[in-house]
């Protein structure tokens, strides 16, 4: 695994110099990541179709545990948001995959590092899975698979999941990808007018150094 540049006693210059890289350099968008049956591919236009039937199929698990849900959000909407999904990536503040089976091509949900922070070194992940792929380890795979690319290929130091805390499924997804709880955050987050308790997960470096997943 590549020694990550922001660890160490490097001097200030050199850190920052490092963290200018990181910003400035994002990866090639012709990438997949394979896991098990599944593989993750860098959202684009095409996917559009086949994401809005997934989240339209699965509005009844989404509405309530993803902040970003609305349910007067239009197919317009999101391809707005992917094509802010391409662009953020030229910057290196996110990338957005697609979780599609690696067989067939089908769409089956969605798993992202958003806020990456060239300066700390970290990001936030984030997952979905259609509603009727649910209960195969799509998630958990996927999550896992992203951390480790944002630890080998980013040189990311931290990779922290939140979710809200009645959110019973992907709390489990978090546990069974092998991200470590660290607590959960009183009224941490907030929207539709609610303050919402958050959980706490996060991968480091160290959680992939005796294991080949």
């Amino acid at each position: 695994m590549p020694r990550n540049p922001f660890r160490g006693t490097h001097p200030r210059p050199f850190r920052r110099m490092m963290e200018g890289m990181l910003a400035m350099s994002p990866p090639s968008r012709d990438i997949v990541l394979s896991t098990g049956s599944v593989a993750l591919v860098p959202l684009d236009a095409g996917h559009l179709d086949d994401m809005w039937a997934a989240m339209t199929e699965s509005a009844g698990a989404l509405r309530g545990t993803m902040a970003w849900w609305r349910d007067d959000q239009t197919k317009n909407d999101i391809a707005a948001w992917t094509s802010y999904a391409e662009s953020a990536w030229q910057q290196g503040t996110l990338y957005a995959f697609s979780v599609v089976d690696a067989a067939g091509g089908r769409y089956l949900g969605a798993c992202s590092l958003e806020n990456v922070d060239a300066t700390r070194a970290s990001t936030n992940l984030s997952y979905w899975v259609r509603s009727s792929a649910t209960g195969r380890g799509i998630a958990s795979g996927a999550a896992r698979r992203l951390a480790r690319w944002a630890v080998d290929d980013l040189g990311l130091a931290r990779v922290e999941i939140t979710m809200v805390a009645t959110n019973a499924a992907s709390i489990a997804t978090a546990r069974k990808s092998g991200a470590v709880f660290e607590g959960r955050l009183r009224n941490r987050a907030r929207w539709s007018g609610e303050s919402h308790d958050m959980m706490v997960f996060s991968f480091v470096p160290r959680d992939f150094t005796s294991s080949a997943g």
